[in-house]
């Protein structure tokens, strides 16, 4: 019973130390890897392109990795336009993964001064590229990443009056104009922000189409109705009553979506009411 009873607690012992170590696993020394997930243009001006970069950081470590900063540079046509850096890092668990989001944008100003691309490429291309630093205790050296795109250089469409009909200042009054897509990308225009502006007032015009498509090329037509509040058509019945001048503007911006995130541009149109 002596024997059997010293015996016992080896036993357990010898079964906790093998247990112990089969439940470490060892420290993997893999570097982390970075690639850019994702890098396109959000939308268009005819001063401004936005666009929107990010990288995925994946930790290869069975530990957690802490990181420095990224340092990241956008090149137009292999020219760089700027560089910044971002320090903000988090920790990134073991086996587990970090999305950074870039963005920016470039003026147009930018892209019309390097002419001879433009004309010969018809189109921008937009490389991001940087450096991800894993924190100086971990020992790995900082890890690259590139990528680029190539954007067609977006072109105001062409916009001119198409006509009036209906009684002016009420909700049978209409207002159409020709959209021309002058681009090489398809587009649709999705929401129109205009006003009538008559004797220095201004009211509200409604577009009266959901979505109106058009190809490259190809000319489509808008329509805008008024639009009438509570009290609101007397108000400008006393404007046209107070003034003989019929002449009036249309303004405001047209937003289409394009397979390059939304256009946006300002339009103006002139005519005279009968």
């Amino acid at each position: 019973m002596k024997n059997a009873f010293l015996l016992f607690p080896a036993g357990i012992a010898l079964t906790l130390a093998l247990a112990g170590c089969a439940s470490e696993r060892p420290v993997v020394s893999a570097p982390p890897t970075v690639r850019v997930s994702e890098l396109q243009s959000l939308s268009f001006t005819p001063d401004l392109v936005k666009l929107q970069a990010k990288i995925l950081i994946n930790n290869g470590m069975t530990v957690p990795l802490d990181f420095d900063r990224v340092d990241y540079a956008v090149d137009l046509f292999d020219q760089e336009l700027f560089k910044d850096s971002f320090n903000g890092m988090k920790r990134t668990n073991g086996g587990g993964n970090q999305t950074v989001t870039f963005p920016f944008q470039i003026a147009m100003g930018d892209i019309a001064s390097q002419v001879a691309d433009v004309i010969s490429e018809e189109s921008m291309r937009v490389t991001f590229r940087g450096e991800v630093y894993p924190a100086a205790r971990t020992g790995f050296d900082a890890i690259r990443f590139t990528d680029t795109i190539v954007i067609p250089v977006p072109k105001v469409p062409i916009v001119a009056l198409g006509g009036i009909r209906g009684v002016p200042l009420t909700d049978s009054f209409e207002v159409t104009f020709s959209v021309k897509n002058t681009n090489t990308f398809a587009f649709s225009v999705d929401t129109v922000q205009t006003f009538l502006e008559l004797n220095q007032s201004r009211y509200s015009l409604l577009h009266t189409e959901l979505s109106t498509e058009m190809q490259p090329g190809e000319t489509g037509t808008v329509t805008l109705r008024m639009e009438n509040t509570k009290g609101k058509a007397l108000g400008m019945a006393l404007n046209l009553a107070q003034s003989e001048d019929r002449k009036f503007a249309v303004t405001g911006t047209i937003r289409c979506g394009t397979p390059y995130g939304w256009f946006i541009f300002p339009i103006r149109l002139e005519g005279s009411l009968k």
